[in-house]
């Protein structure tokens, strides 16, 4: 079957990341290492504006590292790509969140590995434009925490709150346990434990949020039995 008659997956998205960090060594270096110590978990498409979202991860150490050297939010202009059809460059905008490719706006966004020859990418005058720090995951996680109380909140690491996809359905982070696996919630308000490890990875531990406070005290040591279950 030709791979091009397939959606845009994870991996085609992964190729032109890497393409995109070696093109830009010499101008933005430090996106070599935000990329290296961060896992692209998958990729969304948007459309409004269109374009493609990548989702990331980043391990305790790593985020660390990110929060001390990597606070950056910005556009980056200046790249084209081969548009198969058109028969020439096209500029694209990329969109970079702590120095990690976050976003590309593109029209069509399903087939961008169909619609462009990823292997043909063109560097001209590199524009950056600088943005806020937002976090949008975290404010959806707040949409869903309502019914707790501003103390639950506090106890809860929000501010690194980011969505994983997992069978198709998308969580977001409220704990991290900080071995590579998380305390989530998912857009009903249930709270899962996703230990990467496990055989079940995903389970189920509260209906809802102020369910899963009568477990958690404010220790992850709490949690632990939970984990591994």
């Amino acid at each position: 079957m030709n791979i091009f008659s397939r959606k845009t997956k994870r991996k085609h998205i992964e190729q032109f990341e890497h393409k995109i960090v070696k093109l830009l060594e010499l101008e933005l270096p430090q996106l070599k290492k935000a990329v290296g110590i961060s896992k692209l978990y998958g990729i969304s498409f948007i459309h409004k504006p269109k374009g493609i979202f990548l989702t990331r991860g980043y391990g305790p150490k790593a985020m660390e590292e990110i929060n001390r050297n990597h606070k950056t939010v910005f556009n980056l202009r200046g790249i084209s790509i081969w548009n198969r059809t058109a028969k020439n460059y096209m500029p694209i905008t990329l969109n970079f969140q702590h120095d990690a490719l976050t976003k590309i706006e593109i029209e069509d966004p399903e087939y961008f590995h169909k619609t462009f020859d990823l292997n043909q990418i063109q560097k001209n005058e590199i524009r950056l434009e600088q943005l806020p720090m937002e976090n949008p995951d975290k404010k959806i996680a707040e949409k869903l925490l309502t019914s707790l109380t501003p103390e639950q909140i506090e106890l809860l690491e929000l501010d690194h709150t980011f969505e994983i996809e997992l069978d198709e359905k998308r969580y977001y982070t409220i704990l991290d346990m900080e071995d590579g696996n998380y305390i989530a919630i998912d857009k009903e308000g249930k709270v899962y434990r996703l230990n990467h490890d496990h055989e079940e990875r995903i389970k189920l531990i509260a209906h809802k949020p102020t369910a899963f406070f009568e477990t958690f005290s404010g220790q992850k040591s709490d949690l632990e039995k939970m984990m591994n279950e």
